[in-house]
């Protein structure tokens, strides 16, 4: 019998290949924006703990230079955190932009793969059927011998 041949299997490679690539992208985005998380919280740790010394110093009394400096410093950690959030959520945007193409790119395979296992079934289906037709045919020859046979017109 003749094997299945799928007759779009090139899309079907390609939506593959379309569909890893988005995933790949999809994985990029989240290290991506897990990166940004890990900047933004790294950040926040030390506005907070420069926070608790800048209280601490002015607690043991410190020499205004000092309170400038800690002050000047502090407002260059929330410029660096305010940056940080505006990273985190362009980061945010991409991940989702990733997600939907992902989503996309899945839709659109899982279609090929649709049509893959119907006509698949359908090969399937016709080839049963041919090969009971052959079985047909050899069970109506064998009747057929068996029926042509009659005793009585044998020689003696």
């Amino acid at each position: 019998m003749k094997s299945f041949r799928f007759t779009l299997e090139a899309v079907r490679t390609l939506r593959q290949r379309q569909e890893q690539v988005a995933m790949e992208q999809y994985a990029q985005a989240l290290a991506f924006r897990q990166q940004a998380y890990d900047r933004l919280e790294t950040v926040q740790q030390e506005l907070n703990a420069g926070f608790r010394d800048l209280r601490a110093r002015l607690a043991k009394g410190c020499a205004a230079s000092e309170a400038a400096h800690a002050g000047d410093y502090h407002k260059s950690l929330a410029r660096r955190r305010d940056e940080f959030t505006l990273a985190l959520g362009a980061a945010e945007r991409r991940v989702n932009a990733a997600l939907q193409t992902m989503l996309a790119t899945r839709q659109q395979r899982e279609l090929v793969d649709k049509y893959f296992d119907k006509q698949k079934s359908r090969h399937q289906r016709d080839q049963a059927r041919g090969e009971q037709k052959i079985m047909d045919d050899l069970a109506g020859r064998r009747g057929n011998s068996i029926l042509a046979w009659n005793p009585s017109e044998m020689p003696s």
